[in-house]
């Protein structure tokens, strides 16, 4: 029986995971989006590879290099999808020319309230409806823990380790760093 049972339920869940994306486009100042992050507790982190031409956030600095693709945010497409291990959402952060900075995947660990209110600081526009192929440039996978604190008159957007991540969403993050072709940092 379980024989049977399986081999129907897989190709139902690699339909499920090709279910649709919704996408919805915000626009957001760097600082704005430093000072929210923190607010959403351990979420998962993917840049891009940091690229030598990089816009100025004013007033906001980067911790370490690892942060630096979120000074160029300027646009959040926050998206969800339904797949077969359930819903996922998470947020495409933008350059101004829309190339992929990083992404930001919602954890069952995050503080979900904290990640709503992220997306309220963002202000609402018609979706852009432009894709950009080939800007998956990922180049590690870490849940992080977000901070953001005033040091001599800047931003200083930092990031440690996430203390605590549940087995359920330390697997989830395996997942989400797998497909993209990566192994899960610390």
């Amino acid at each position: 029986m379980s024989g049977w049972l399986a081999t129907r339920v897989i190709p139902f869940c690699l339909h499920a995971a090709c279910a649709e994306v919704e996408r919805r486009w915000l626009r957001i100042a760097p600082r704005t989006l430093a000072r929210h992050l923190p607010a959403a507790g351990p979420v998962l982190y993917l840049p891009c590879a940091v690229t030598p031409a990089m816009d100025a956030a004013p007033g906001l600095l980067a911790g370490c290099r690892e942060l630096a693709p979120l000074l160029r945010v300027r646009w959040l497409v926050a998206a969800c999808a339904i797949g077969c291990d359930g819903p996922r959402e998470w947020l495409e952060c933008r350059a101004g020319d829309g190339g992929l900075c990083a992404r930001l995947h919602l954890l069952p660990d995050s503080d979900y309230l904290g990640w709503d209110a992220l997306l309220a600081a963002a202000v609402p526009v018609g979706a852009l409806g432009r894709s950009w192929p080939g800007d998956e440039r990922i180049e590690a996978a870490r849940v992080l823990d977000f901070r953001c604190r005033r040091l001599a008159g800047l931003d200083l957007l930092e990031a440690r380790p996430a203390a605590r991540v549940s087995a359920l969403g330390g697997g989830i993050a395996r997942g989400i760093a797998r497909a993209a072709g990566l192994a899960l940092g610390c």
